[in-house]
């Protein structure tokens, strides 16, 4: 084979395509765009991160339900309801009493009725506890997919603009001709 030859066989890719310094040049830029930008995904998802990450990681080690206050408000309104419910029993307890001139008439039914107040007045305590609890295993549960979204988005975004660089790299090799590859 004669120098003229040897030439023309560096000078072709693949296929029969003349692959210039400029075109191996672009995919070397190319694979470095792609790890620059693969840095700035992780700098700025570490910019997020810093900042979510640990609202996250609290929420879901220490789950918070209603706050004291949230719990006061509640447990003082089923109390005034059950109070209310009971006054209205024993008021109408009275008024027919007076009415029918019997005096131990509506004590039966002002018993039911306090029972069923107290009873009422249990469930509601009961049912704003099992809320509170409830929404602090919501918020856990939060925490950690919101911690498991972090990492995914981390990973993914900062393997794909990897992958971008490895494929320019992988062009660019691929390109050179298998006597360039011998010399």
């Amino acid at each position: 084979m004669d120098g003229q030859r040897i030439g023309l066989v560096l000078r072709l890719g693949i296929g029969g395509r003349e692959i210039g310094k400029g075109a191996s040049s672009q995919l070397f830029a190319n694979s470095g765009a792609a790890q620059a930008a693969s840095n700035a995904e992780n700098a700025n998802a570490s910019n997020i991160y810093g900042g979510l990450e640990p609202t996250l990681q609290a929420e879901a080690a220490h789950p918070s339900g209603y706050t004291p206050m949230q719990k006061a408000q509640t447990n003082t309104a089923a109390q005034q309801s059950a109070g209310g419910s009971e006054s209205g029993a024993v008021g109408q307890g009275g008024l027919y009493a007076a009415r029918t001139k019997n005096a131990g008439a509506a004590q039966n039914a002002i018993g039911s009725a306090t029972r069923g107040a107290g009873q009422n007045l249990s469930k509601a305590a009961v049912g704003t506890e099992m809320a509170n609890a409830n929404l602090a295993n919501q918020k856990q549960q939060q925490g950690i997919q919101g911690l498991g979204g972090l990492y995914s988005s981390n990973l993914n975004a900062a393997a794909s603009n990897l992958n971008a660089s490895n494929n320019a790299m992988e062009n660019e090799e691929n390109t050179k001709s298998i006597w360039s590859k011998l010399f």
